[in-house]
């Protein structure tokens, strides 16, 4: 009799339960990605060029006030 890993023997066996465990888990990590890149997605950016314009639009509000 051959020595096989346990990788093997799952993978001949015919189990109801661990086929739908498998897509279970496989649907799971999936929506987590989709999650994850939408979560990133939304977040507003800040680069400094938006930074340097909204304080020059605020110096010069201030200058006309004066």
């Amino acid at each position: 009799m051959n020595k096989q890993s346990t990788y093997a023997l799952l993978v001949r066996s015919k189990e109801k339960s661990r086929n739908i465990m498998e897509t279970a888990l496989f649907g799971l990590f999936g929506l987590s990605a989709v999650v994850s890149i939408w979560q990133f997605a939304q977040q507003p950016t800040s680069l400094p060029l938006d930074r340097v314009k909204s304080a020059d639009v605020h110096c010069v509000a201030h200058e006309v006030e004066s």
